[in-house]
């Protein structure tokens, strides 16, 4: 009888968090502390990696290591050629940008792959996981810090291992695991039933002790828990996943109430997506009642029929998106054809697409017109990496221009950077149809 291998299957959480994450700015890449906290949550960066060839090697390692399950150690070893191949490895010297100092300072080595791969493999997993702890929160509502048992474990740590808060308890934005280099600690999720059955129950308050700390480099004060490493007491997750006051920037149109509904069923359309991998869509009514969903079937994972659901006057509609892109034809198609409000897709990384429909307006000749740029521009869109999604920006901001829609957005670093490296392109496609 053959014998069958079963290979754990990829975080697909912790893969779209590393995913959504851009480059740190340049003058920010020269020292660890350049880059902070809850930044680490947007950008990807590794200290003295100052080119993007470089950090983009970096990246699409980490990125394997996460998709591919490979060690740290397989992972260091295939790298470090193609980083000695760039010039970055061993000692260098280099001018620090914010001092104007020339020094001697360590690029690749083994040592520092293993740093770099651990760390953010660590602080994704753990991303990773916090959108599972919040999609399942429910029925798992506490959380048990578990500080794994091994020779090198943080005595500083301690005090937190046993201890249990409500999965919404603010001290999980502090003290939430990793909470420093190579720190193995890790959470448990609870239900009701099992704090009954172990006899568990909710620890009182925990006094952080919290002791100021300044970032010699940008000069910003921080109260840090004792024990945890500066940097690492924020939750990497949290910060992912938070869509701070973007939303209500997106929604001028919208009630408070309903603004607050809606921004519910994006979060929740979110964390299924980034949960099982495929698309699902939501139709509201005209107060932002949800009256239906669907979600994709797992041969298709892109693709929502709307067939039976019920669709009623002054709908709007919100969509998971697979990929980073924005709002394709059909989506714009099922708001017009409908004569819905809005329509508004969420992506994995956490970028927010937007239109609210003019009920005056036509689409079908319009995206048609915008169409007819593709002959002129189609060679360097054949050149330019993620030309759909540049496209289907500049079609969306045309399409504002010409009265069609509203369009609001909100980017994930990663995206924003995309479109910043082609605003010019996206400026001569929407000049080329426009009227003069």
């Amino acid at each position: 009888m053959a014998k069958i291998e079963l290979k754990a299957l990829p975080h697909r959480e912790a893969i779209e968090y590393f995913r959504s994450k851009g480059f740190a700015p340049q003058l920010q890449r020269f020292h660890h502390l350049d880059h902070f906290r809850e930044e680490h949550a947007r950008d990807f960066v590794v200290a003295k990696a100052m080119r993007d060839d470089v950090l983009t090697a970096i990246r699409e390692e980490v990125d394997r290591l996460l998709a591919e399950g490979k060690t740290v150690q397989q992972a260091s070893t295939d790298l470090a050629p193609r980083l000695k191949e760039l010039g970055w490895w061993g000692r260098s010297i280099q001018t620090d940008p914010l001092t104007g100092e020339t020094q001697e300072v360590q690029l690749g080595s083994m040592r520092r792959l293993r740093t770099i791969f651990d760390t953010n493999m660590r602080t994704a997993h753990a991303a990773g996981h916090w959108a599972r702890i919040q999609r399942t929160k429910r029925a798992f509502p506490y959380l048990e810090y578990v500080q794994i048992e091994r020779p090198t474990k943080r005595h500083d740590h301690a005090r937190f291992h046993g201890k249990i808060w409500h999965v919404d308890d603010p001290v999980w934005q502090r003290i939430y695991p990793p909470n420093g280099y190579f720190c193995g600690c890790t959470v448990r999720q609870l239900t009701e039933g099992q704090m009954q059955r172990e006899g568990k129950t909710v620890s009182p308050p925990l006094d952080l002790e919290e002791e100021p700390w300044t970032n010699k480099r940008t000069g910003e004060s921080f109260m840090v828990p004792a024990g945890i490493n500066p940097g690492f007491d924020t939750n990497p997750g949290a910060a992912w996943l938070d869509l701070g006051q973007d939303w209500d920037r997106m929604t001028p149109d919208l009630a408070p109430d309903r603004r607050t509904s809606e921004r519910g069923i994006i979060e929740g359309l979110r964390l299924r997506r980034v949960g099982d991998g495929r698309e699902t869509l939501v139709i509201t009514d005209a107060a932002s009642n949800p009256t239906g969903m669907r979600t994709a079937m797992i041969d298709r994972p892109d693709f929502v029929a709307l067939d039976g659901m019920e669709i009623g006057p002054g709908a709007s509609f919100f969509h998971s998106h697979i990929t980073e892109s924005t709002l394709s034809t059909d989506d714009l198609s099922v708001l017009f054809r409908h004569s819905g409000q809005s329509i508004t897709a969420i992506t994995p990384g956490g970028s927010i697409w937007r239109a609210a429909r003019n009920p005056q307006s036509d689409l079908r000749p319009l995206l048609a017109d915008f169409a007819g740029v593709i002959p002129e521009f189609v060679s360097e869109l054949r050149e330019t990496p993620q030309a759909a999604e540049v496209y289907g920006h500049a079609r969306m901001l045309w399409l504002e221009k010409m009265g069609v829609v509203t369009y609001h957005f909100r980017m994930s670093a990663r995206v924003r950077q995309l479109m910043d490296r082609n605003a010019d392109l996206i400026q001569r496609l929407i000049d080329a149809r426009s009227p003069t």
